[in-house]
């Protein structure tokens, strides 16, 4: 419980840090460039919540009918809402404003429309925006005055949102979910006359305590709750407490700050996989020294759009929980881009996942406070322990033909580059690949927080999959895989040297490094770059993989025998290769053949996926040792 405690206290600081904020709307850019309002993105204020609605009925002052409109898709809009309302399930509770058609319109359900006047009357006051929606629906009926205005409502649509706009003299703005001094208005009302009664669970002042909480905190996952309390059969509270009151003293006020902040956070820094939400945030105001959020970010500003607002006090908001960061952060969760920047961050961060293991029921999976020290020195170690030879692909402007072009580099693979590499198959639009990619996230953020080590369930995967070069549809997906399956056994090897003092492994080619396994794979990554350079010497280079690439697999679990069959196949390769280049290439093979210790040459057990390690470093040596020679011959032919 002491890690939920610790969550809720940094929700409430977070609360405390952004209030002025709530209720702005967030706006962005679309795929157009046009500013588009976000309701997802903007913190709501106390006392309110989220509504889809899709009928907009507007008004005079006097309560009389202009017009109705249905808009072709339903938008999402804040609106006031008592704790009851915010949590309804199959109870008739009403909202106190904006509602379902069945609540507004008394010709579907005269009781629930009876319920929402009442509430209407009692707040109301001589607001004329409020008057005038008390009057119209005390009097008619959304539905038979919208068929009037070419809008079919029927017994189906009970459940759809409505909306009013009011048109008041000299106001521009009529709609009321619009309206900040009826967001103020309804805020005030449920304040007024409090009493406090002692503190609650978190140490707040309780006034009223929380009997309902709200569901929605992850979109995905729409009716599971973070909190709830509503098991009063089967002697939940037995032995400890008399009823549910002792059991989960909560102020409803402080309930609302926590769910609040916590959708919004979710919304805004959120990384959303199936009914998995992993968020990560900054509690406090951040210091001096932090990047501007509208600033690009050198290596990163490919991967992350600049966000635009019109609002001083959102802006503010980005700032204390720095958004900027939180973006960058992802981004290095992703695995892009240089973690130089963390040298400038000083403030707490907090790195939360949770999951809705059943449907109505929301759960804290991981929870992280990291100090400034501990977190640099987790992402670090991370980048530097799992880096390896990458490559991606950009779009080159230069051509017409939309072709990419590819830039190298050393870093990290993304998370999401490791899950598809691990996940067996291409087909990622089933049900299995989502709960595959959620618990993958989940494994692999454990890793860099929790200087746990990377699931054998996973590495033996990846090395499974890239040990069968022929299952590829490209070569370029499987060098891709190859990188990535590397970069993760690199990490498994160097945390197990950094226990029992085995050999590091490093990002280049180790000419002295004797192990049976890793020789092998160097012995493999010879054998397929003489065999491709010679089928291009003939003029049939990539009408066909290699042999050593056909019967990789083979190899892997058979070395000693598979690779005098591939020695006899490629025979005749070197009977017509140039002298010079046969030699080479023998020479090359009893070099690392003369590492192996006595009797390993022979050693007829199935190879660690280290033999990965030692093919991909050959490989990419060869290649530069290409690539040199080649530069020499152009600078002495200039």
């Amino acid at each position: 419980m002491s890690d939920r405690m610790s969550l809720w206290s940094c929700l409430l600081t977070t609360f405390d840090s952004v209030q002025n904020a709530a209720g702005l709307q967030a706006v962005e850019k679309d795929a157009n460039g046009n500013d588009v309002v976000d309701e997802k993105k903007t913190l709501l204020p106390l006392y309110h919540t989220t509504m889809h609605v899709q009928i907009c009925v507007t008004l005079n002052q006097h309560g009389e009918l202009l017009h109705i409109e249905k808009e072709p898709r339903p938008r999402t809009i804040i609106i006031p809402c008592t704790e009851e309302s915010m949590g309804r399930t199959s109870k008739p509770v009403p909202h106190p404003l904006c509602d379902q058609l069945q609540y507004v319109d008394k010709g579907f359900d005269d009781m629930k429309t009876t319920m929402y006047l009442k509430q209407l009357a009692e707040w109301k006051g001589n607001d004329p925006k409020l008057n005038a929606i008390y009057a119209y629906v005390s009097a008619r009926s959304v539905s038979e005055d919208a068929s009037e205005c070419g809008v079919a409502l029927s017994e189906k649509d009970r459940k759809i949102g409505i909306r009013f706009a009011v048109q008041l003299p000299g106001e521009y703005n009529p709609h009321v979910e619009d309206d900040v001094n009826l967001r103020n208005r309804w805020i005030e009302y449920r304040q007024r006359g409090r009493m406090r009664d002692g503190t609650d669970l978190f140490g707040k002042e309780l006034y009223a305590q929380a009997a309902n909480f709200p569901k929605n905190i992850v979109g995905t996952a729409g009716n599971a709750k973070l909190i709830s309390a509503n098991d009063s059969t089967n002697f939940t509270f037995r032995g400890r407490y008399a009823d549910r009151d002792e059991a989960l003293r909560i102020d409803a006020e402080t309930s609302q700050k926590i769910h609040s902040t916590l959708r919004w956070l979710i919304n805004r820094h959120g990384t959303i996989t199936d009914t998995q939400a992993i968020v990560t945030w900054a509690v406090g105001a951040p210091n001096d020294e932090i990047v501007d959020p509208m600033a690009q970010f050198g290596d990163l500003s490919d991967f992350l759009p600049a966000t635009e607002t019109e609002s001083d006090a959102l802006q503010d908001a980005l700032v204390r929980t720095d958004v900027s960061y939180a973006k960058r952060f992802r981004a290095l969760l992703g695995g892009y881009g240089s973690p130089d920047f963390l040298e400038r961050h000083a403030d707490t961060m907090v790195v939360v996942i949770l999951d809705a293991a059943t449907s109505g029921r929301l759960s804290v999976t991981y929870y992280r406070e990291l100090q400034k020290d501990e977190y640099i020195e987790s992402v670090m170690n991370w980048h530097v322990d799992s880096s390896w030879p990458m490559v991606r692909f950009e779009k080159d402007s230069a051509k017409t033909d939309g072709s990419a072009k590819p830039i190298h580099y050393i870093g990290s693979p993304s998370f999401i580059d490791i899950i598809n590499c691990a996940y067996p198959t291409t087909d990622r639009s089933g049900k299995s690949y989502k709960r595959f990619e959620k618990n993958v996230r989940k494994q692999l953020i454990e890793c860099m927080f929790s200087n746990s080590e990377l699931p054998r369930s996973l590495l033996n995967a990846v090395a499974r999959k890239v040990s069968r070069p022929m299952g590829y549809d490209s070569p370029t997906a499987w060098n891709r895989d190859l990188g990535i399956a590397c970069s993760m056994w690199k990490k498994h090897f160097n945390d197990e040297f950094k226990r029992n003092g085995t050999k590091e492994i490093k990002v280049e080619l180790d000419p002295k490094r004797t192990d049976r396994d890793y020789l092998y794979g160097r012995l493999l990554a010879l054998m397929d770059n003489f065999e491709e350079r010679e089928m291009y010497r003939r003029g049939i280079g990539g009408t066909r993989q290699t042999n050593a690439m056909r019967l990789m697999s083979n190899f892997a679990a058979k070395p000693y025998a598979t690779w005098g069959n591939l020695w006899d196949r490629l025979l005749p390769y070197m009977a017509a290769a140039s002298p010079g280049v046969s030699n080479k290439f023998r020479d090359d093979i009893d070099d690392v053949i003369a590492l192996f210790e006595n009797g390993e040459y022979e050693d007829k057990s199935p190879l660690s996926p280290l033999y990965l390690v030692g093919y991909s470093h050959q490989r990419r040596y060869l290649r530069q040792q290409a690539q040199e020679k080649a530069a020499k011959k152009r600078s002495e032919a200039e």
